[in-house]
């Protein structure tokens, strides 16, 4: 039997297409107050949006990078906010149309520009953006490399925001098999424990500004999912198999026991000191 219950080949595009329906087409955390905010999944990723927006600080003329850019509601909320010109990049051809479509109906598309690219080598020059964005986008890379591309393309002094999903534990034998489902399901590279990420960071020669334990605002989110999957079960079965769905709604249950979360870390370019180094790690 293998070891996925859906189909080989296209199945990210597959899985995203059913998360899609559940969890709304930004395929990112919400933002909550707390664990009696009834805000729906959509309007609470609305929200998370707007707070990792506000941290860029963008401004209008200055160029934008939007790593792994999904649908691209965020690079278009981006040049909506701010009138920054944006490049989103990403690898599936499919999230890239729907970013473009989007930027149409919002009228933005002569500021946002989709490109498929690899982040690990982009063919932007050096100190290219102003401000490079990478929103949820981490899991699917090793960060070493990925960092180091992103202060290629930053120019001095410039501004990157991560908001990423991070591990409050180490990683240990007892907990991996918790993770596999999961890992596999969004072809996940890795998660790393908030520490680690700065640390990765510094290494690149990145000053840290700030550092954001966001877990207590995006921690209804796995909840709020599983509470969709169960009440659409069967027509979501009907449509992907009961087979997929019940893979799938397992592996996000074993996520959701795991002590994770999410961090938002603002950080500034090589050649500009950092103005909080010595920050807390949450």
């Amino acid at each position: 039997m293998p070891s996925t219950p859906y189909p080989t080949t296209g199945s990210y595009d597959y899985l995203a297409s059913l998360t899609e329906k559940v969890g709304g087409l930004d395929l990112h955390y919400g933002y909550w107050s707390g664990p009696d905010d009834d805000t729906p999944i959509e309007e609470a990723t609305d929200r998370l949006t707007g707070v990792v927006v506000d941290r860029l600080d963008a401004r209008a003329g200055e160029l934008v990078l939007d790593v792994g850019c999904g649908n691209g509601r965020p690079a278009v909320t981006v040049a909506e906010r701010t009138g920054a010109r944006v490049t989103a990049i990403d690898v599936d051809e499919r999230a890239l149309e729907r970013g473009r479509a989007w930027a149409r109906e919002r009228g933005v598309e002569p500021l946002v520009s989709f490109e498929r690219c690899d982040a690990l080598a982009m063919p932007y020059p050096d100190g290219a953006f102003d401000a490079v964005l990478v929103f949820e986008s981490t899991p699917h890379f090793a960060p070493e490399p990925l960092f180091a591309e992103l202060v290629r393309v930053l120019r001095p002094g410039g501004r990157l925001v991560v908001e990423a999903p991070c591990l409050h534990v180490p990683v240990t034998d007892d907990l991996r098999p918790r993770l596999a489902t999961y890992f596999e399901m969004f072809q996940v590279h890795s998660i790393e424990q908030a520490g680690t990420y700065l640390e990765i960071l510094r290494a690149a020669g990145l000053g840290v500004d700030a550092v954001e334990d966001l877990t207590e605002h995006t921690e209804p989110f796995y909840r709020r999912i599983l509470e969709r999957l169960d009440a659409h079960r069967a027509e979501l079965a009907a449509e992907y198999g009961a087979g997929t769905v019940a893979w799938i709604r397992d592996g996000i249950a074993d996520w959701a026991t795991i002590p994770a979360g999410s961090v938002l870390i603002t950080a500034r370019g090589p050649n500009r000191p950092a103005s909080a180094d010595g920050v807390e790690v949450p």
